[in-house]
């Protein structure tokens, strides 16, 4: 949170557990006679072991704390792409699956058998054509139209030999005209032969898209897991039929996740792609996950004046679960400030406040403070402490201010 808030909702959470591990405590202290007695009880009692820890100034960026649900980065309803009756079903309620794994066999046999059937045609349609292996179609080189060819060439090497013949008076009209039939024969045979390689091309053609698609739907069978995730949903079971389109499985990636939250409209100009994003879940409340800021809104919600952000949080040991809610607190543009950090340990509450106890010699001084962000085992605390001071950070539940300690 910026230096303007002075305690945060975050700090709150983490030290409300501290709360349980201590009494309360609350009331007047005593005085007159009675503090005197209050002393010479002191004065003889026991003193409580302790460690301490010394206050340290660090250095703390500006910051704010949010609230936000955690998101997964991608979630998809797998559906089938082709009809036909489920075989197996490898999967349930929280499986966790890699890219490619198989989630749902459908029956293939009808796929098979057409696509063996469009191979055996189109076999068939290439050794026609005289194709082989990755030969690739001219239909020049088909053997029906090359002999078309010569025979169409042939006829017009005769044509025009006797048409010089008849030029020169050595051959009648009507053997030029047989010449010339003859080729126009020969030509019409060759552009016929043309079209019909064309055709069978054509043909070949269809019948390898045909067993293309036979393939497709041969592979679709085998429903597979399109990225990295964990099924939170199965909704068909073996024996049933899969109609195209109906959704077999939901899968999630939950690795890395998205914290979606909102920021006051007037941090706006303080928040960027790459900020650092600190978040606790209650799941584990001593534990702090770390995270970046991904993707900026570009425009603020009227209704509350809020630039809504996602932060990318790495969760590569699964232990974050889509739909915590989770406490965040993410940096901001701005200079750092000097502030004074204890360990967590060292506070504890004090009716409605918190404080610390402070060892002087061979008794401690209570300290009220209060608390501010927290770093990791450290939480930022103001108050009458100074840097070096030594604050108690066990045997705390025993304490009091004047008790006697030693460590």
């Amino acid at each position: 949170m910026r230096n303007r808030h002075a305690f945060s909702s975050a700090v709150c959470v983490s030290l409300v557990s501290l709360a349980a591990l201590v009494p309360t405590l609350g009331g007047c202290k005593p005085g007159g006679a009675q503090a005197d007695a209050v002393a010479e009880k002191k004065a003889g009692a026991t003193p409580v072991k302790i460690q301490v820890a010394k206050v340290q100034v660090a250095e703390v960026g500006q910051q704010i704390d949010v609230t936000g649900t955690l998101d997964p980065d991608e979630k998809s309803e797998i559906a089938a792409q082709t009809a036909g009756n489920v075989l197996v079903v490898n999967v349930d309620l929280g499986t966790r699956v890699k890219k490619g794994d198989l989630l749902v066999e459908l029956d293939g046999r009808e796929a098979s058998l057409k696509l063996d059937a469009a191979n055996a045609t189109a076999t068939s349609q290439r050794a026609r054509l005289g194709l082989k292996g990755g030969d690739k179609f001219d239909a020049e080189n088909v053997s029906d139209v090359k002999a078309a060819k010569d025979a169409a060439e042939l006829a017009k090497t005769e044509y025009d030999r006797a048409q010089a013949l008849y030029d020169s008076g050595a051959i009648p009209k009507a053997q030029l005209d047989l010449a010339k039939s003859n080729k126009d024969r020969a030509e019409s045979a060759y552009e016929t032969a043309r079209n019909t390689v064309s055709q069978s091309w054509a043909g070949l053609l269809a019948t390898q898209s045909q067993a293309g698609l036979s393939s497709k739907s041969l592979d679709d069978t085998k429903i597979r897991a399109p990225f990295d995730g964990a099924v939170v949903e199965k909704r068909i079971a073996p024996g049933e039929f899969a109609s195209m389109g109906r959704v077999v499985a939901v899968i999630l990636r939950d690795d890395p996740l998205r914290l979606r939250f909102d920021i006051p409209e007037a941090d706006a100009g303080s928040i960027a792609i790459g900020n650092t994003v600190e978040l606790s879940v209650a799941a584990f409340p001593n534990r702090v996950f770390a995270g970046k800021v991904k993707n900026v809104g570009a425009s603020v919600k009227v209704q509350t004046r809020t630039l809504p952000v996602e932060a990318e949080v790495p969760n590569a040991d699964h232990a974050l679960r889509p739909g915590f809610f989770a406490r965040a607190t993410v940096s901001l543009a701005g200079e750092p400030r000097k502030a004074l950090m204890v360990p967590k340990a060292a506070v504890v509450p004090a009716g409605t406040g918190f404080r610390v106890f402070v060892r002087e010699g061979e008794r401690v001084t209570e300290r009220l403070v209060v608390p501010g962000r927290a770093r990791g085992d450290l939480i930022e605390v103001s108050g009458k402490l100074a840097e070096g001071d030594e604050v108690a950070t066990e045997g705390t539940a025993e304490l009091s201010d004047g008790a006697p300690v030693h460590l």
